[in-house]
Protein backbone atom coordinates (compact mmCIF):
# COMPACT_ATOMS: atom_id res chain seq x y z
CA UNK A 1 0.00 0.00 0.00
CA UNK A 2 1.13 3.72 -0.85
CA UNK A 3 1.75 5.69 1.92
CA UNK A 4 0.34 9.37 1.56
CA UNK A 5 3.10 12.37 2.72
CA UNK A 6 2.65 16.08 1.53
CA UNK A 7 5.49 15.01 -0.81
CA UNK A 8 3.04 12.66 -2.28
CA UNK A 9 2.36 8.77 -2.57
CA UNK A 10 6.01 7.65 -1.46
CA UNK A 11 5.89 4.41 -3.88
CA UNK A 12 9.74 3.18 -2.72
CA UNK A 13 12.00 3.27 -0.01
CA UNK A 14 15.57 1.40 0.59
CA UNK A 15 18.75 2.45 2.38
CA UNK A 16 22.44 1.99 1.38
CA UNK A 17 25.58 2.78 3.49
CA UNK A 18 24.87 6.56 2.66
CA UNK A 19 21.74 6.90 3.69
CA UNK A 20 18.11 6.91 2.87
CA UNK A 21 16.53 7.31 -0.59
CA UNK A 22 12.68 7.80 -1.07
CA UNK A 23 10.67 7.83 -4.36
CA UNK A 24 7.58 9.42 -4.58
CA UNK A 25 4.53 10.35 -6.91
CA UNK A 26 2.52 13.11 -6.82
CA UNK A 27 0.34 15.06 -9.64
CA UNK A 28 1.94 12.70 -12.67
CA UNK A 29 5.64 13.77 -11.37
CA UNK A 30 8.05 10.97 -9.67
CA UNK A 31 10.63 12.33 -7.43
CA UNK A 32 13.20 11.29 -5.91
CA UNK A 33 14.90 12.82 -2.27
CA UNK A 34 17.57 11.85 0.05
CA UNK A 35 18.36 12.34 4.13
CA UNK A 36 18.25 16.20 3.32
CA UNK A 37 14.32 16.29 2.50
CA UNK A 38 15.55 18.40 -0.87
CA UNK A 39 14.36 16.76 -3.92
CA UNK A 40 17.08 15.36 -6.00
CA UNK A 41 15.51 14.65 -9.15
CA UNK A 42 11.94 14.76 -11.03
CA UNK A 43 10.27 12.98 -13.88
CA UNK A 44 6.90 13.88 -15.93
CA UNK A 45 5.85 10.19 -16.26
CA UNK A 46 4.25 11.74 -19.40
CA UNK A 47 7.01 13.02 -20.95
CA UNK A 48 9.85 11.46 -19.43
CA UNK A 49 12.51 13.29 -21.64
CA UNK A 50 11.26 17.15 -20.69
CA UNK A 51 13.31 18.71 -18.02
CA UNK A 52 11.05 19.28 -14.60
CA UNK A 53 13.60 20.87 -12.24
CA UNK A 54 14.58 24.75 -13.20
CA UNK A 55 18.23 23.88 -12.30
CA UNK A 56 18.70 21.05 -14.64
CA UNK A 57 17.84 23.23 -17.82
CA UNK A 58 19.93 26.13 -16.30
CA UNK A 59 22.88 23.49 -16.11
CA UNK A 60 22.85 23.34 -19.97
CA UNK A 61 23.44 26.78 -20.57
CA UNK A 62 27.19 25.11 -21.42
CA UNK A 63 25.14 24.38 -24.78
CA UNK A 64 24.99 28.09 -25.52
CA UNK A 65 28.89 27.74 -25.60
CA UNK A 66 29.73 24.85 -27.25
CA UNK A 67 26.36 23.54 -28.91
CA UNK A 68 27.00 20.00 -30.42
CA UNK A 69 29.46 18.16 -27.35
CA UNK A 70 30.47 14.74 -29.01
CA UNK A 71 32.24 13.66 -25.31
CA UNK A 72 30.09 14.68 -22.06
CA UNK A 73 30.79 13.92 -18.94
CA UNK A 74 27.86 13.94 -15.80
CA UNK A 75 29.26 13.93 -11.86
CA UNK A 76 26.53 12.83 -9.95
CA UNK A 77 23.42 10.75 -11.70
CA UNK A 78 20.50 11.71 -9.42
CA UNK A 79 17.53 10.22 -11.24
CA UNK A 80 19.36 10.96 -14.67
CA UNK A 81 17.13 13.34 -16.16
CA UNK A 82 20.34 15.15 -17.51
CA UNK A 83 20.97 11.71 -19.30
CA UNK A 84 18.41 10.93 -20.20
CA UNK A 85 17.68 14.49 -22.21
CA UNK A 86 20.90 14.18 -23.81
CA UNK A 87 21.07 11.17 -24.84
CA UNK A 88 17.75 12.03 -26.93
CA UNK A 89 18.97 15.66 -28.23
CA UNK A 90 22.84 15.11 -29.07
CA UNK A 91 22.41 11.96 -30.45
CA UNK A 92 26.04 11.61 -31.83
CA UNK A 93 27.50 12.11 -27.96
CA UNK A 94 28.96 9.65 -25.35
CA UNK A 95 28.36 10.24 -22.18
CA UNK A 96 29.71 9.13 -19.15
CA UNK A 97 28.25 9.64 -15.83
CA UNK A 98 30.34 9.17 -12.31
CA UNK A 99 27.90 7.90 -9.39
CA UNK A 100 29.41 7.00 -5.63
CA UNK A 101 25.93 5.24 -4.92
CA UNK A 102 24.67 1.80 -6.80
CA UNK A 103 21.53 1.57 -5.88
CA UNK A 104 20.65 5.50 -7.50
CA UNK A 105 22.34 4.06 -10.85
CA UNK A 106 19.25 1.45 -10.01
CA UNK A 107 17.00 3.69 -9.35
CA UNK A 108 17.51 5.55 -12.18
CA UNK A 109 17.10 3.02 -13.99
CA UNK A 110 14.08 1.05 -12.88
CA UNK A 111 11.98 4.25 -11.71
CA UNK A 112 12.92 6.93 -13.57
CA UNK A 113 13.77 5.46 -17.04
CA UNK A 114 16.84 6.16 -17.74
CA UNK A 115 17.51 3.68 -20.53
CA UNK A 116 20.33 1.85 -21.07
CA UNK A 117 22.50 2.71 -23.96
CA UNK A 118 25.40 1.81 -25.51
CA UNK A 119 26.28 5.64 -25.64
CA UNK A 120 25.30 6.03 -21.48
CA UNK A 121 28.72 4.57 -19.57
CA UNK A 122 28.34 4.81 -16.22
CA UNK A 123 31.43 4.67 -13.51
CA UNK A 124 30.59 3.52 -10.30
CA UNK A 125 32.99 5.76 -8.63
CA UNK A 126 34.40 9.00 -6.40
CA UNK A 127 33.99 11.79 -9.14
CA UNK A 128 37.28 13.72 -8.38
CA UNK A 129 39.49 10.09 -8.62
CA UNK A 130 37.51 9.04 -11.78
CA UNK A 131 38.56 12.62 -12.98
CA UNK A 132 42.48 11.93 -11.63
CA UNK A 133 42.34 9.12 -14.55
CA UNK A 134 40.74 10.84 -17.68
CA UNK A 135 43.34 12.03 -20.13
CA UNK A 136 43.58 15.67 -20.96
CA UNK A 137 41.14 17.37 -22.91
CA UNK A 138 38.82 14.04 -22.63
CA UNK A 139 35.41 16.14 -22.59
CA UNK A 140 33.67 18.94 -24.13
CA UNK A 141 31.50 18.99 -21.46
CA UNK A 142 31.05 18.18 -17.83
CA UNK A 143 27.98 18.97 -16.11
CA UNK A 144 29.06 18.94 -11.69
CA UNK A 145 25.57 17.94 -9.75
CA UNK A 146 26.52 15.86 -6.88
CA UNK A 147 24.62 15.92 -3.54
CA UNK A 148 24.42 13.59 -0.71
CA UNK A 149 21.95 13.63 2.12
CA UNK A 150 24.08 16.18 3.70
CA UNK A 151 24.22 18.74 0.31
CA UNK A 152 27.29 18.74 -2.13
CA UNK A 153 29.36 16.40 -1.71
CA UNK A 154 32.82 17.06 -0.04
CA UNK A 155 35.06 15.30 -3.48
CA UNK A 156 33.93 18.24 -5.38
CA UNK A 157 34.70 21.07 -3.25
CA UNK A 158 38.50 21.49 -3.50
CA UNK A 159 39.98 23.97 -6.23
CA UNK A 160 42.33 20.74 -7.17
CA UNK A 161 38.82 19.14 -8.63
CA UNK A 162 38.10 22.32 -10.44
CA UNK A 163 41.66 22.28 -11.70
CA UNK A 164 41.38 18.79 -13.50
CA UNK A 165 37.69 19.61 -14.54
CA UNK A 166 39.83 22.08 -16.32
CA UNK A 167 42.43 20.12 -17.83
CA UNK A 168 40.28 17.50 -19.54
CA UNK A 169 37.75 20.08 -21.37
CA UNK A 170 38.55 20.42 -25.09
CA UNK A 171 39.40 24.05 -26.00
CA UNK A 172 36.07 26.06 -25.86
CA UNK A 173 34.65 23.35 -23.53
CA UNK A 174 31.97 24.14 -20.65
CA UNK A 175 31.72 23.49 -17.33
CA UNK A 176 28.63 23.39 -15.41
CA UNK A 177 28.22 23.44 -11.31
CA UNK A 178 25.08 23.44 -9.73
CA UNK A 179 25.66 24.90 -6.02
CA UNK A 180 22.93 25.65 -3.38
CA UNK A 181 22.95 29.39 -1.96
CA UNK A 182 20.99 30.37 1.02
CA UNK A 183 21.85 32.42 4.16
CA UNK A 184 22.26 29.55 6.34
CA UNK A 185 24.13 27.84 3.46
CA UNK A 186 26.36 30.36 1.19
CA UNK A 187 27.96 29.07 -1.79
CA UNK A 188 30.93 31.37 -1.87
CA UNK A 189 33.71 28.82 -0.29
CA UNK A 190 32.71 27.10 -3.20
CA UNK A 191 32.59 29.37 -6.15
CA UNK A 192 36.20 30.38 -4.34
CA UNK A 193 37.57 27.22 -4.76
CA UNK A 194 35.73 26.95 -8.29
CA UNK A 195 37.59 30.15 -9.53
CA UNK A 196 41.05 28.93 -8.07
CA UNK A 197 40.62 26.08 -9.68
CA UNK A 198 39.61 26.67 -13.05
CA UNK A 199 41.59 29.56 -13.62
CA UNK A 200 39.21 30.05 -16.41
CA UNK A 201 36.24 32.12 -16.52
CA UNK A 202 33.68 31.73 -14.52
CA UNK A 203 29.96 33.28 -14.94
CA UNK A 204 27.25 33.19 -12.73
CA UNK A 205 23.41 31.66 -13.61
CA UNK A 206 20.92 32.41 -10.69
CA UNK A 207 17.75 29.92 -10.79
CA UNK A 208 14.81 31.75 -10.93
CA UNK A 209 12.72 31.63 -8.09
CA UNK A 210 15.00 28.77 -6.65
CA UNK A 211 18.42 29.25 -4.28
CA UNK A 212 20.28 26.99 -6.94
CA UNK A 213 23.25 29.07 -8.43
CA UNK A 214 24.83 27.52 -11.79
CA UNK A 215 28.49 28.44 -11.94
CA UNK A 216 29.21 27.89 -15.66
CA UNK A 217 33.58 27.57 -16.19
CA UNK A 218 34.57 29.00 -19.94
CA UNK A 219 38.00 27.30 -21.50
CA UNK A 220 37.84 30.49 -23.39
CA UNK A 221 37.45 33.75 -21.93
CA UNK A 222 33.98 35.96 -23.47
CA UNK A 223 33.65 39.28 -23.06
CA UNK A 224 29.99 40.81 -23.19
CA UNK A 225 30.16 41.10 -26.64
CA UNK A 226 31.07 38.22 -27.49
CA UNK A 227 27.11 36.78 -25.62
CA UNK A 228 25.67 39.24 -27.75
CA UNK A 229 26.69 37.38 -30.57
CA UNK A 230 25.48 34.46 -29.55
CA UNK A 231 21.74 35.27 -29.92
CA UNK A 232 21.11 33.60 -33.07
CA UNK A 233 22.79 30.45 -31.57
CA UNK A 234 20.28 30.76 -28.17
CA UNK A 235 17.13 31.15 -30.83
CA UNK A 236 18.33 27.92 -32.32
CA UNK A 237 18.30 26.14 -29.43
CA UNK A 238 15.67 27.20 -27.90
CA UNK A 239 13.93 26.40 -31.14
CA UNK A 240 15.35 22.81 -30.84
CA UNK A 241 15.23 21.96 -27.84
CA UNK A 242 12.06 23.43 -26.33
CA UNK A 243 14.49 25.37 -23.22
CA UNK A 244 14.38 29.16 -23.17
CA UNK A 245 18.33 29.69 -24.22
CA UNK A 246 17.60 33.64 -24.96
CA UNK A 247 16.20 34.21 -21.64
CA UNK A 248 19.09 32.20 -19.98
CA UNK A 249 21.66 34.22 -22.61
CA UNK A 250 20.06 37.42 -21.22
CA UNK A 251 20.22 36.43 -17.61
CA UNK A 252 24.46 35.61 -17.91
CA UNK A 253 24.71 38.91 -19.84
CA UNK A 254 22.63 40.66 -16.76
CA UNK A 255 24.58 39.02 -13.46
CA UNK A 256 27.74 38.60 -15.16
CA UNK A 257 28.04 42.70 -16.90
CA UNK A 258 30.56 44.08 -14.02
CA UNK A 259 32.77 40.74 -14.60
CA UNK A 260 32.65 41.13 -18.37
CA UNK A 261 33.39 44.83 -18.43
CA UNK A 262 36.57 43.70 -16.26
CA UNK A 263 37.80 41.10 -18.07
CA UNK A 264 37.90 43.52 -21.08
CA UNK A 265 40.04 45.96 -19.45
CA UNK A 266 42.47 43.44 -18.43
CA UNK A 267 42.93 42.24 -21.65
CA UNK A 268 43.48 45.99 -22.70
CA UNK A 269 45.93 46.41 -19.99
CA UNK A 270 48.09 43.33 -20.93
CA UNK A 271 47.73 43.99 -25.29
CA UNK A 272 49.22 47.32 -24.22
CA UNK A 273 51.66 46.57 -21.67
CA UNK A 274 53.53 43.89 -24.56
Amino acid sequence: MRRLTDRGAQIYATCDEEGRLEIFDRDGIRSLYFDSGACQSSLCLDAPNTLVLGYTRSMLATLLFHPEPRRILLIGLGGGALARFLLQHRPAAQIHCVETRPSVVALAHDFFYLPRSPRLHIHIDDGAAFLRTCQDRDFDTILVDAFDGSGIHPSVCAPEFYADCRRVLTPGGALSVNLWNTPASPCKPLLDAITEGFAGQILRLPVEQRANLIALGLDTPRTQQDLKQLRGSAQQLTESLGLDYSKQLRSLQHHNGAMLRRDVAAQRRGAASR
